[in-house]
């Protein structure tokens, strides 16, 4: 109770995001329980069920964030992209521990898929990798316990096994080969370590989007874009994690970019005070980088036919976007973490349903950023111009009427008021033994012309607030095999 007082007093009591936080809330309690609930039904044995229960607590516990979107995936791909994300926590741990040789973390990352082939004869717990030697805290564990992922993992159907499996030997592959790198000199090279640790995920995700039979295979044809959706996720973070990354004596931003801007040629340097300047012109050339990848994310999500894969991916890219909208110009990105409020986070969740919805937010963030930025910046321009196109790509699937929410409320306790004083009026009559007929008095007359106006308003709109849009504007997610026109032509090249 007391982080939910901190959290509604961080959002200044905005009652729209006080009470997305309660429903969030509710809705998520609701969605664990209930898939608890169904795991348990349909596990082999207790045993199953607690190796079932172990994966999703540590995945809570590794990524609070991840574990409350995967909520929105349905029961068929909802277990494999859990196991999926933990393989790759695991192997993201032993790769990110500089505490231990470099030759010993290349060669395990490059056989890391090889820990998840137990023969069906072997026993798991006595033959299955593990380690206590990597890591910390929860992910100290996660490696530890394994064994516990690789039997959730033999449980998964082949179809699922084979994509998990091949992400896991690319990535290891990718992380062992930079795992020399001090740094990222060139944008190019940024780009290629984005595509081994998040790239790649979005094209093991959007695999298994295709073989589970929830989407088309639109998604594997056009590769690129699951690779913006990754690349994307993992930009903001990088920038959001300057100070930390800096701290831990890692470097993830592109020398190309920073020593455009940096006094001493030294990506620490924008620690500095005195350097702010320089600091927050290098922190909006990086954003201009990662938002050459949302144009990608929005045609990427605009694809998307079925709804519970699309809240799944929608929602972290909505996140993105508001984040990135944060750091833009945003000094306290060399103080500390910068993060959306969490009632604008819930709000987010809450809001993100369908792509008319996403595209509102997508233009709102986009028309924010633009007024943050300074002419004077180098980046301005840049800047400027892909948020036009963000702007330009997302009215193309905005709703094409208003959302009638609140003026339809206002009408009809209008209605109920008026026609509460009617009543009143014709019992007064009664009482006062006037007769009916003849002309009622001009303050009634404007009365019932009101109500009469406020009944024929709710009848052809009222209803309409309660009409579950479809996912796209110009299709619905019966239609999987149908792919909509992509609206990329508008952009200005």
């Amino acid at each position: 109770m007391g982080q939910m007082m901190k959290d509604v007093m961080a959002s200044g009591w905005r009652v729209d995001e006080v009470l997305a936080m309660l429903r969030f809330k509710v809705k998520a309690s609701r969605a664990g329980t209930a898939a608890q609930a169904r795991r348990h039904a349909g596990a082999a044995d207790a045993a199953a069920a607690a190796h079932w229960d172990f994966c999703y607590e540590y995945l809570k516990l590794v990524s609070r964030s991840f574990a409350l979107v995967i909520m929105e995936l349905d029961d068929e791909l909802r277990d494999p992209v859990c196991i999926f994300y933990l393989v790759l926590r695991a192997l993201d741990t032993i790769e990110d521990d500089t505490s231990h040789d470099a030759e010993r973390r290349i060669a395990l990352c490059k056989q890391f898929y090889t820990f998840l082939d137990v023969a069906s004869e072997q026993n798991v717990a006595e033959v299955a990798f593990r380690s206590s030697e990597f890591g910390k805290l929860h992910e100290k564990v996660l490696l530890e316990k394994f064994p516990v992922v690789i039997e959730c993992f033999r449980s998964l159907a082949p179809k699922y096994q084979s994509v998990i499996r091949d992400i896991t030997q690319k990535m290891g592959a990718g992380m062992a080969e930079h795992i020399h790198d001090k740094e990222c000199i060139t944008v190019e090279e940024y780009d290629t370590y984005c595509f081994y640790v998040a790239g790649l995920v979005g094209l093991g995700l959007s695999e298994m989007f295709v073989v589970s039979g929830r989407e088309s295979d639109f998604f594997t044809k056009n590769e690129h874009l699951s690779i913006s959706m990754g690349l994307f996720l993992q930009k903001t973070n990088i920038i959001r994690d300057y100070l930390e990354d800096i701290h831990d004596a890692r470097t993830f931003w592109p020398k190309e970019i920073w020593s455009a801007h940096a006094p001493n040629q030294s990506l620490a340097d924008f620690k500095d005070p005195d350097n702010r300047v320089h600091a927050v012109e290098c922190l909006n050339a990086m954003v201009a980088d990662a938002l050459r990848h949302v144009p990608d994310c929005i045609e990427y999500m605009s694809q998307v036919q079925n709804e519970h894969v699309f809240n799944f991916v929608a929602i972290p890219q909505v996140m993105a976007i508001g984040t990135i909208s944060e750091c833009l110009n945003n000094s306290l990105v060399f103080e500390g973490v910068v993060k959306l409020r969490k009632g604008l986070t819930a709000k987010l969740i809450m809001q993100t349903k369908s792509m008319p919805a996403l595209s509102s937010l997508y233009f709102d963030f986009a028309c924010v950023m633009q007024k943050k930025l300074e002419s004077s910046d180098p980046s301005y321009e840049l800047v400027c111009d892909r948020l036009s196109q963000v702007k330009d790509l997302s009215v193309a699937y905005m709703r094409t009427t208003p959302n009638l929410m609140v003026p339809n409320w206002v009408v009809a306790i209008l209605s109920v008021l008026l026609s509460y004083y009617l009543v009143q009026r014709r019992r007064e009559l009664d009482l006062e033994g006037l007769p009916h007929g003849g002309l009622p008095s001009g303050q009634d007359m404007l009365a019932m012309a009101g109500l009469f106006l406020g009944v024929a308003y709710m009848l052809g709109f009222f209803g309409l607030q309660f009409m579950k849009p479809s996912i796209m504007r110009t299709g619905s997610s019966e239609n999987v095999g149908e792919t909509v026109r992509s609206p990329r032509a508008l952009l200005v090249r």
